[in-house]
């Protein structure tokens, strides 16, 4: 694309656009059989799968906190850089009350002593200006019909999707071989792994169990394994095959499908989801002895456009779509931000914040991803220290480890850049993630103890219409629609 074209692209407004950049390098992540995944479509169109509610789930502060910290490798400090602790006694800070049936005293304290290898890289210059589109078109009709067998269309869709109470975690049906399950959708990882029959019944508990003998298109991959583990002992490990996943009406054949042999006792204990599918780029697929690729990039080509879109509403429930961008979701512009892929992440620039409207630019910010499987919005500690000095009763918490107040503060508007074009706000009604007594609350914003990367999780991205384009390795972002 020559600079006049892209100045002219970028300089285009309330115009339709059609945004193309530099092709992906190719990525050797193709299943090792002389079969690879196909997409099985009718036409290119779009597909919308549902985001469900956990039932009875009751968020806990520190839960959340110690679930990203191990999905990240983070090591969890206090405010002035010593390592945290978990105490398991109610805070006597002023701001508690003797109420504490709905605390979050946690003994999590064994995955601190864990710190992961940094898993992305530095940051690659782009020639690309993040483009403002002003999008005029109806979206696709959602089709809910199963395309056909070898017949070829490009697809769109839409996952509806239904949150757990307080929004702790949130799921979307998903069919593998021809067996629903209920998965967690993330596009901070790149695995899809499943419960299988493989483990024992006290392992399997309430969870569905993907049994690859009932599936007739099963086919296990001779010497692929697979293995998540944190920092605290838990994780999950198994055997790879391929089968036909069904998202929303859209089919891959031969998909890489993990299957879980062997879990520990916090996905067990976590009885509404029987896995995950992973959203980011294929590079973090944590297939041995060869990456294999996420179903988006599998389907990606057959899709109308090269996207999926995460429209997630206030109390958590929502939307994902495949293959279109449907502008009835949003108002204003998308403003578009490359993405760094070779990270494996949906990483970005982000190098300015607010609070209460007053803007503050950095020149060290760390990096920053769009993260569906995380709960918190996870930033540098600098940054989260701001917001906090402008809430009067707010304290650091060692036992949940983060920062918490008076449930009856009038929180300050907050905002945090996307890019160099997009300001991300939320406002203050909507930064409390959970109670921790009757009159103290936990914040939704929270440090990530200096580690290498800022995190923007559903506390954010739940105010907010966000495009994820693979082709383009960008990442867009508007005002929701009311």
């Amino acid at each position: 694309m020559s600079t006049h074209y892209r100045n002219n692209l970028i300089n285009m407004h309330h115009t339709f656009a059609l945004l193309l950049v530099a092709i992906l390098a190719t990525v050797a992540l193709a299943a090792p059989t002389a079969k690879q995944a196909t997409a099985q479509t009718l036409s290119k169109r779009s597909f919308t799968i549902p985001r469900i509610r956990k039932t009875g789930y009751v968020r806990k502060p520190s839960e959340a906190m110690g679930r990203a910290y191990r999905k990240f490798g983070w090591s969890r400090t206090t405010p002035d850089g010593s390592p945290w602790i978990a105490v398991s006694k109610t805070p006597t800070t002023t701001s508690y009350d003797a109420d504490t049936s709905s605390s979050d005293t946690t003994s999590d304290v064994s995955d601190e002593s864990y710190t992961a290898p940094k898993t992305h890289a530095s940051a690659k210059v782009k020639t690309f200006l993040a483009a403002t589109l002003s999008w005029g078109v109806s979206a696709p009709a959602t089709s809910s019909a199963a395309p056909a067998a070898e017949e070829e269309e490009d697809e769109t869709g839409e996952v509806i999707a239904t949150p757990a109470d307080n929004g702790a975690e949130y799921l979307s049906p998903v069919t593998v071989g021809g067996q629903q399950l209920n998965l967690n959708f993330d596009t901070g990882s790149s695995d899809l792994w499943v419960f299988s029959t493989s483990l024992t019944s006290a392992q399997i508990g309430e969870h569905s169990a993907y049994n690859s003998s009932k599936s007739s298109t099963y086919q296990e991959l001779d010497g692929y394994t697979f293995s998540l583990s944190y920092g605290d002992g838990s994780g999950a490990a198994g055997i790879v095959g391929t089968d036909t996943v069904d998202i929303g009406g859209a089919t891959v054949t031969r998909q890489a499908i993990e299957l879980a042999t062997s879990v520990s006792s916090a996905f067990v204990s976590d009885a509404d989801s029987d896995g995950l599918v992973g959203l980011a780029f294929s590079t973090l697929n944590s297939v041995s002895p060869r990456p294999q690729k996420t179903f988006f990039d599998n389907i990606m080509s057959e899709l109308a456009q090269p996207v999926f879109t995460a429209a997630l509403d206030l109390d958590g429930s929502g939307t994902y779509e495949f293959g279109t961008i449907d502008a009835s979701k949003f108002t204003g512009n998308l403003m578009f931000t490359p993405v760094n892929a070779s990270s494996g992440f949906w990483q970005f620039d982000s190098n300015s914040y607010s609070v209460g409207g007053k803007t503050v630019t950095r020149s060290n910010a760390t990096p920053a991803i769009a993260d569906t499987g995380t709960s918190l919005l996870l930033l540098d500690p600098e940054v989260v220290q701001a917001y906090y000095a402008q809430v009067p009763s707010a304290v650091y918490d060692s036992t949940t480890g983060g920062y918490v107040y008076d449930c009856s503060e009038d929180l300050p508007e907050f905002a945090v850049a996307v890019g160099d074009n997009y300001m991300a706000n939320i406002p203050g009604s909507g930064i409390t993630f959970a109670p921790v007594s009757s009159k103290t609350c936990f914040g939704g914003i929270q440090s990530n103890s200096g580690s290498d990367l800022q995190i923007f999780g559903d506390v954010l991205l739940k105010h907010h219409f966000v495009v994820f384009h693979g082709e383009s390795e960008l990442l867009g972002m508007a005002a929701k629609a009311e």
